[in-house]
């Protein structure tokens, strides 16, 4: 392996951990985010705190103008083919169905990752090496009436992911795709719950998983028996529930 990692989605909370943990393990990092000044701000924090070797790119992964094959072009021309690719890119959108908010969570949930991913795996695939790690969600699991939209586009996106393992599984591509529950993001600021794990634990769990060549975890591990019990709700019940 040659320790390059690209973070797709690298602003991210949990993201951010993640890019901790690897530059701790010397990788030499690619970081992609929409919002550039907060990437500069995190390369600058991994080049003092580690010494890492960090690029980082603006991109937003709803333009209309997006290629994935120019995109993964380029990240070769200014990177040689990474190692290690995080698919970490993710937007809960906003609360209704409306027809511009499907369209760009869909996009930025499954269908620009998908096709960065195919891209990839095909090459890593050609080489015979290396390692994508596809953070999903638990919202994916079953639909509820609080974010179904965005819980349907990572639902694809955990399908694509379980397609391209089993479709690459003999060259040596190992593809994971992580579940994240409740973790200590901005989004769960405020609530105080059991259930909310931090995310630095779960940067540790993700790397130690992939070390170990997992497929599916969740993150935490209890949201597995969670997401199994919601999962065997009767349809009849599940439906009259605030969840």
């Amino acid at each position: 392996m040659n320790k390059r990692a690209l973070i797709i989605g690298a602003t991210s909370s949990l993201a951010a951990r993640i890019c901790h943990r690897l530059a701790e393990k010397n990788y030499k990092l690619f970081l992609v985010a929409r919002d550039a000044e907060e990437l500069e701000i995190i390369k600058n924090d991994l080049r003092v705190r580690y010494n890492a070797e960090v690029i980082t790119q603006k991109l937003d992964l709803s333009y209309i103008t997006f290629s994935a094959a120019e995109f993964v072009q380029n990240i070769e021309e200014k990177f040689r083919f990474p190692d290690s690719v995080f698919m970490v890119a993710g937007d809960m959108g906003a609360a209704d169905a409306r027809e511009e908010n499907i369209e760009r969570v869909t996009k930025i949930n499954y269908l620009q990752p998908a096709k960065i991913l195919e891209i990839i795996a095909e090459k890593m695939g050609n080489r015979e090496r290396g390692r994508i790690i596809v953070i999903s969600s638990v919202a994916g699991d079953r639909g509820r009436a609080s974010n179904y939209i965005y819980g349907s586009a990572k639902a694809a996106l955990s399908t694509f992911a379980s397609g391209l393992r089993n479709k690459f599984s003999h060259d040596n591509v190992h593809i994971m795709t992580v579940k994240p529950g409740f973790l200590d993001t901005p989004m769960t600021y405020g609530m105080h719950s059991p259930l909310i794990w931090s995310r630095d634990k779960a940067a540790k769990t993700i790397i130690k998983a992939m070390r170990r060549k997992r497929e599916v975890i969740y993150v935490p591990f209890f949201w597995r028996y969670i997401m199994l019990i919601i999962k065997l709700i009767p349809e009849k019940i599940f439906k009259r529930l605030n969840l």
